[in-house]
């Protein structure tokens, strides 16, 4: 990572932890001091003097929350242990609430936490709200569908964030006048920064993939035509039906599978460059699929052009495989996906 982008990413979080350390002591009966910013894998350590305990924890900082899609994804990548720490801005009280649900503790910029050592320590505090003017200005920038195919482009080929805009508008199906608005929303979020020699790069490539795959399933995917359909068992359709190149992929569980040699899948995910009906009618008739809103067999358009990121041919490209499976809320698949998500991150840091 260029040492630019990394000391500004550092001192980003570092200030929301500060922010958030304070307001705890206008919350409740707590003090809290950083104790380190270099805690790799993890963004930092602090103490918390919380009713005469002292409690170390590992922290996860997250820019605004505003999805419960995004706390099961923090889940999924191992925060909800006994000394993590999710530091963020002002919570909501239903995400709290979930929070608590998830036995993920947190604080944040309002005051508002949850935390529970398991050993007679218990805080709960939601509601509160933040008197700071213009807490979050940098976060309210909207990562909108577009957005979300051009972060797909940037964490399946890193190459691509220093592309002309004419070559990255026909690979992630945009307008090139689109474009300069989406690196505007990502410089705001802290996604990417420039460097001093005029380069792009990715700050935190961990945020940058769990912010597209929650937007993904939330924002992106319900406007995609998606159909299930019944038909042969999921091994017998994984068996029988091959991927085209440049048409067709495998995605989901059956993708993760191919890739990681280490899931039996559940069910099957296809993504299909729709552009041409045909091939969607010559699947339904080769394999008798019949339409059915539960069952095992997905098709979904392909959102990119599939001329581009086609290296990972006969499966969709990583990241939205980790998608997919975070999609399924079942733990079999999530362990897999914190593995997919090493993978995506190493490759991006490269």
């Amino acid at each position: 990572m260029n040492n630019l982008a990394s000391i500004t990413q550092v001192a980003m979080k570092r200030d929301l932890i500060d922010r958030a350390l304070s307001e705890l002591g206008q919350s409740f009966d707590a003090h809290g001091k950083v104790l380190a910013t270099n805690d790799a894998p993890w963004d930092a350590r602090v103490l918390l003097e919380v009713g005469g305990q002292k409690l170390t924890y590992h922290c996860e900082v997250k820019g605004r929350i505003d999805r419960r899609s995004v706390l099961l994804d923090l889940k999924a990548r191992g925060l909800a242990v006994p000394d993590g720490l999710l530091v963020t801005t002002l919570l909501s009280q239903e995400l709290a609430a979930t929070c608590r649900e998830l036995g993920m503790q947190f604080i944040d910029t309002a005051g508002n936490a949850y935390l529970n050592n398991g050993a007679g320590l218990y805080v709960f505090v939601s509601g509160r709200r933040t008197s700071e003017l213009g807490l979050n200005t940098v976060e309210v920038a909207t990562i909108t569908p577009a957005a979300l195919r051009v972060m797909f482009g940037f964490l399946a080929d890193p190459s691509m964030l220093n592309a002309p805009y004419r070559e990255i508008a026909p690979a992630v199906r945009i307008s090139t006048g689109a474009i300069g608005k989406v690196f505007d929303t990502l410089h705001a979020r802290g996604f990417i920064a420039t460097t001093p020699n005029g380069d792009r790069v990715i700050v935190a490539p961990d945020l940058l993939l769990g912010e597209w795959a929650t937007g993904y399933l939330s924002r992106l995917k319900p406007k995609l035509k998606t159909y299930r359909f019944s038909g042969p068992s999921v091994q017998e359709f994984s068996e029988r039906w091959a991927p085209a190149y440049r048409e067709s992929a495998w995605g989901g569980e059956t993708g993760a599978a191919i890739h990681t040699k280490h899931l039996k899948p559940g069910a099957c995910t296809v993504y299909l460059q729709m552009d041409e009906t045909q091939a969607l009618r010559n699947l339904v008739k080769d394999f008798k699929l019949k339409a059915d809103p539960a069952g095992p067999i997905e098709v979904v358009e392909a959102f990119w052009n599939m001329d581009w990121f086609a290296d990972a041919f006969p499966t969709v490209p990583l990241p939205l495989i980790y998608a997919d499976l975070l999609g399924t809320h079942d733990a079999r698949n999530l362990a897999v996906a914190k593995h997919i998500a090493s993978e995506v991150t190493n490759h991006v840091r490269r």
